[in-house]
């Protein structure tokens, strides 16, 4: 039985009313999200995965701009294909207490709703804030549980998240967010069998087109259960996993501060999956303090939740897209250059003898501290790493928040780094000259003017458009 019964109404009128009167550091934060999304899809557009669904899409009637394409979509259709190549490159941010990534399944739909209605980038803003939020409260009511069981929440409340966010800007009042929000329920999906495969990506892009479907239809009138969140056979019973959904979280909306505020996205230095990245700056951080070369490491472990043990399944990847999934991988290639880049998730890269040479050596374990239920939302236990030298030395490493977090944020110039990995020769240098000056200053700016310069037929391979910026570790 749910803590709160209300959960679905409550979230729905908060996101309705609240005034769009938020502070500059949240602004700064709602910004930094969307430029971190804008980078990501550049990188993506074009990946394999991401030409298909645009070429799957087909025409799709409309004008709503894809990025990496001169042609557009309808608004949900345009959704789907950039939320996919927002995702396809595993660079978007974290948003670890909602067990999900936000903007790769939520701005996208933002967006595609902006451009149907001209509007401004100072909305698009207001409805991260709303749609943040919500995603947060949601994921806080399922806890890990929901993501232990198997769900990607990128996709299961990244939808629900987007149906708001979309309604926010539409201008949806309680009761016609309340069935946005309930029909976005009829459309999460998104089990983490598919991390590895090209599903995966897709599941962002479905939570995007889910969000601006959902929204549009309750617009036009359709409506949904009120109770779609809390209800006997709502998303908390069906989704929740071994534990109850805590709707208490709901009720705090209007008193606790902003979730981004609070707990923030954590930006992703690494281009892979972020169960991977504490154990990665914990080497990094141990190389740099002790100076040991690749060839004097006999074993390397790594530590880990149970979260993270169901996300990383590919001891041994095939191709890059399960490299991106794979602890053992990781690890090697960090070893090996000193960190981890766009550029070694190629099919070379995956297949290098000299990076698989240090595979067999990393180990991943469950933490013993880390029995089901113990970890929550609000407390990540930290992940160890453990390296041990072929000299008999023992060096071991904790770390629970990882660089890019709120704990441990990038400096400017990291920032500045990681958008140019995503972007720098991949779209037209005048543009892209042009989206920087924009995503600096977004106030007052049409997001019609942003998407246009968005609009470039992409270069499609297997990652080979991307070149490292490190070189070998001595």
């Amino acid at each position: 039985m749910s803590v709160n019964p209300q959960a679905t109404k409550i979230l729905s009128h908060w996101a309705a009313t609240v005034p769009a009167q938020w502070a500059p550091s949240t602004l700064r934060i709602a910004e930094h999200s969307l430029e971190d999304t804008i980078a990501a899809m550049v990188a993506g557009a074009g990946d394999r995965v991401a030409a298909s669904v645009r070429r799957g899409l087909g025409s799709g009637a409309g004008s709503v701009p894809v990025i990496g394409s001169t042609q557009g979509l309808c608004a949900p259709l345009s959704a789907l294909a950039n939320g996919t190549a927002a995702h396809a490159r595993e660079l978007d941010e974290m948003f670890f207490v909602a067990g999900s990534h936000f903007g790769c399944a939520v701005i996208p739909a933002i967006l595609a709703q902006a451009w149907e209605i001209d509007a401004s980038l100072d909305q698009v803003l207001d409805a991260i804030v709303v749609g943040s939020e919500v995603m947060a409260r949601i994921g806080l009511a399922m806890n890990r549980a929901h993501f232990e069981k198997g769900w990607h929440g990128t996709q299961t409340i990244g939808v629900l998240a987007a149906a708001v966010a979309c309604a926010r800007l539409r201008g949806l009042d309680s009761d016609q967010t309340a069935h946005a929000l309930s029909l976005a329920v009829s459309m999460a999906a998104g089990p983490k069998v598919q991390f590895g495969t090209d599903a995966k990506p897709t599941h962002a892009g479905l939570a995007a087109q889910g969000g601006v479907l959902a929204a549009s239809l309750a617009a036009a009138g359709v409506t949904g259960s009120t109770v779609a969140l809390e209800g006997p056979h709502g998303f908390g019973a069906l989704y929740a996993g071994h534990t109850t959904a805590d709707w208490s979280a709901a009720t705090s909306v209007q008193s606790e501060a902003l979730a981004i505020e609070s707990h923030g996205f954590a930006f992703k230095l690494y281009p892979n999956c972020a169960s991977t990245h504490r154990c990665l700056d914990a080497l990094q951080s141990l190389v740099a303090e002790h100076g040991f070369a690749a060839d004097e490491v006999a074993r390397i472990e790594t530590l880990v939740g149970r979260v993270n043990m169901v996300n990383l399944r590919h001891a041994e990847p095939r191709d890059a897209r399960e490299a991106m999934f794979s602890m053992q991988y990781a690890v090697a290639t960090l070893l090996r250059y000193g960190t981890v880049e766009l550029a070694d998730f190629t099919p070379q890269a995956v297949h290098d003898a000299e990076t698989r040479r240090y595979m067999p050596i990393v180990e991943m374990r469950l933490d013993p501290k880390a029995e089901s239920g113990t970890e929550t939302a609000t407390n990540l236990l930290p992940h160890t790493t453990v390296v041990t030298l072929k000299d008999g030395r023992r060096l071991e490493r904790a770390l629970q928040h990882a660089k890019g977090s709120l704990a441990n944020p990038f400096s400017a110039l990291e920032r500045q780094a990681k958008f140019d990995q995503c972007t720098a020769g991949i779209a037209p240098a005048e543009r892209l000259a042009q989206v920087r000056q924009i995503l600096a200053a977004p106030q007052g700016i049409p997001v019609r003017r942003l998407l246009e310069l968005l609009q470039f037929e992409a270069h499609v391979d297997d990652g080979e458009r991307f070149r490292r910026t490190a070189g070998c570790r001595p």
